[in-house]
């Protein structure tokens, strides 16, 4: 499959992804949870799933750092609504780790640091 194809599923999948995160900050009502957490997980597998098919097709040798970063910004993401969710008194540190892990994903792609 042509890498754009996966870049493409792998951004998407992302916006999904913190969407429903802040979803889970702007409104942690109960009955919500169950669509917010399985399209926020549907949305975190294929963002994995496309970013490592990316990496594969690219044939990047091993795992660089600014990737190793990348994989710990997508499970802080994929874990903080099911926090929101059950420590709503949390949603302001649980958005600024959001806001942090988005930032520094995004900047790995772009700069490469390490």
């Amino acid at each position: 499959m042509d890498p754009l194809i996966y870049s493409v599923l792998h951004v998407a999948a992302a916006f999904v992804l913190v969407g429903m995160t802040f979803s889970a900050f702007a409104n942690p009502a109960p009955e919500r949870r169950g669509f917010v957490m399985m399209v926020g997980g549907i949305a975190s597998l294929v963002m994995v799933i496309a970013g490592f098919g990316l990496h594969a097709k690219l044939g990047i040798d091993g795992f660089p750092g600014w990737l190793i970063v990348k994989v710990v910004a997508w499970l802080a993401l994929s874990a903080v609504s099911g926090i929101a969710f059950r420590k709503p008194t949390m949603i302001g540190l649980l958005a600024v780790i959001s806001m942090v892990a988005v930032v520094a994903a995004v900047y790995c792609v772009y700069f490469k640091p390490f």
